[in-house]
Formats: C-alpha cells, structure tokens, sequence
C-alpha cells in the first residue's frame, strides 16, 4: 500500500488566500458601522473565505492511500473505494489552453472516482498523482468503466494509456 498526501508547498498559497480573505472581511465588519449591505457583503466574504480555508486544511490532513485492492482516503473523515467496485473515473484539466500547450505547470488536474457509495475528488498537486491515476485508469479497464474522451485524452498526457496494460509510474514522480 502506497500512501500519499497533499504537500504544505501545494496548499500553503490557500492558506494565505484563506488567511487575507477573512482578515479583509473580519476587519471590515469589525471597524466598520454595521448596514444590511456590509453585512451582506463582508459577512458572505468572510464566509466563503472562511469555507475555503476549511476545505484547505481537510485537504491537507488527508492521507489517500493506494492499494491493489482500492483507494482509502482518511483525514476528518474516511472513505474506501475498492477498486472493483469503480464505476466513474473523470480527468479534467483547469488552466488555459495556452498554458496547457506550453505545459508550464500553471493548470491543474482533478480526478474524480466514484462507486460503492464513495466518492473521490483528487487535485494533480498530490503527491503520486501520476501514480493514482495509473491505478484508477488500471482498475476502470478491468471494471470495463468507458471513459469519456476528455478523461482519455488527459490520461495519455499524463503518459497513461487506459486501454493499454502498462508498468506502474513511479510514485515518487509527481510534481
């Protein structure tokens, strides 16, 4: 069983947003007389602020772990996925097209699994996310889990070839 987290480099700029984000809206409602608008306003701005900053230290408490028998993701909360019960595998990618033809790393991938009730969504910044998505594409062949163009499409940039058997990635090669 391979285990894998979300390095502090990958989560620490949320941290900050989270951190500036709810000074702004604290520090306004705070020293500034109250109106239905500022509330409105600065209160729904801590509040998303607030949230995202909630999701970034679940994201960075949580241990996936990977095994040939399913993915565990454990942190504030546990979920199992055995591998033969994968139903749903999706690959996207965020970013522009242009940074994307550049490849400069500025974009990010999301892979999202779902099945027995469990549903897994992975940003690329973890560590082992080639290998994750190895396993994943791994496991929809033998489920025979028909994967969407775009999903196909992002695996084979990943070097992943889903209808092909290949060796195992480096887990350590992430970025």
């Amino acid at each position: 069983m391979k285990v894998f987290r979300y390095p502090v480099k990958s989560v620490l700029g949320d941290y900050v947003r989270a951190g500036i984000g709810l000074s702004v809206g604290l520090g306004v409602l705070v020293s500034v007389p109250s109106s239905p608008v500022i509330l409105l306003v600065f209160g729904g701005l801590s509040a998303v602020f607030g949230v995202f900053g909630l999701r970034t230290v679940r994201r960075h408490v949580t241990e996936i772990s990977v095994g040939d028998t399913g993915i565990r993701s454990q942190g504030l909360g546990t979920q199992v996925l055995p591998w033969h019960d994968l139903e749903t595998l999706k690959l996207r990618y965020y970013g522009s097209r242009r940074q994307r033809a550049r490849g400069d790393g500025e974009g990010f991938m999301q892979l999202t699994l779902r099945g027995a009730g469990a549903s897994f969504t992975l940003e690329s910044s973890v560590d082992g996310f080639e290998y994750i998505a190895w396993r994943a594409a791994k496991a929809a062949r033998d489920n025979r889990v028909s994967l969407d163009p775009t999903s196909a499409g992002n695996l084979l940039d990943l070097g992943v070839d889903a209808d092909v058997e290949q060796s195992a990635p480096d887990p350590r090669a992430s970025d």
